[in-house]
């Protein structure tokens, strides 16, 4: 039999409050799971298109910069899409780098002056066909790691037009740039080897030089020629790398 008497109420209450407070907390464990799971991805693609269009597309020759945490936080997974253009970036900012160290040195007035830069020409002839070659690799890395990012369709032309300038425009800019300076140093280098392996026949001071071979004189003159062929070229190179080097 069940009790009847007044006791068997507080017993019956509390039950009922047990099962109404168990029913709360699985109610709020819900909320807590659903609010673990609410979708940012339209938040962090609207972010990324806003950084895309303010840091790359309407910033032109400007570098990509890298991310901070927040940064990398709001943009979520579109933080690695991002990545494509600043890892690009970082190899390209090397190679204006050492683009401008070596169009420097090859500013020459004189053979003595080529003399004395023989030895920065060849570490210089050596950097840019490093840089040439990190560039063609990051290039080709890049898109690569393009081909394989998935994107919405609001989010796809945008991306394209900051890849395009970040990466497309920059990489075929380098290069030609690179290959200027190869050409020019590749000619001061040979000038100079010449001199080097003439050195009895040439007299070199500070600002003249004397040959003592008419033959020697002859050919210096012809790699001679061919560095200066170089002059226009190389001025307008600097002019470009002075626009694209960071402030």
């Amino acid at each position: 039999m069940f009790p009847t008497g007044p006791a068997a109420v507080p017993v019956v209450a509390k039950g009922r409050i047990m099962r109404v407070a168990f029913r709360f907390i699985g109610l709020l464990m819900a909320a807590l799971v659903l609010a673990g799971c609410v979708n940012k991805e339209p938040e962090q693609r609207a972010a990324f298109i806003a950084w895309l269009q303010a840091r790359v597309t309407d910033a032109p020759g400007a570098a990509v910069p890298a991310l901070d945490p927040a940064q990398r936080d709001a943009l979520g997974d579109y933080a690695d899409h991002y990545a494509v253009l600043a890892d690009f970036d970082a190899v390209a900012a090397a190679a204006v780098r050492r683009l401008t160290r070596a169009l420097e040195h090859g500013e020459l007035r004189s053979l003595a002056q080529l003399q004395a830069r023989h030895d920065a020409l060849q570490t210089d002839r050596q950097a840019l066909d490093e840089a040439r070659d990190s560039l063609r690799k990051a290039l080709a890395q890049a898109q690569a790691e393009r081909a394989e990012l998935k994107q919405p369709a609001d989010l796809r032309p945008v991306y394209a037009r900051a890849y395009d300038q970040a990466v497309t425009q920059s990489a075929a800019r380098l290069d030609a740039l690179l290959q200027v300076a190869i050409a020019a140093v590749g000619d001061a280098l040979r000038a100079a080897d010449f001199v080097a392996r003439h050195r009895q026949q040439i007299v070199i001071d500070a600002e003249s030089a004397s040959v003592r071979d008419p033959s020697v004189q002859r050919e210096l003159n012809q790699l001679l020629d061919a560095l200066n062929g170089h002059a226009a070229a190389v001025d307008q190179a600097q002019r470009s790398l002075r626009a694209l080097a960071p402030a």
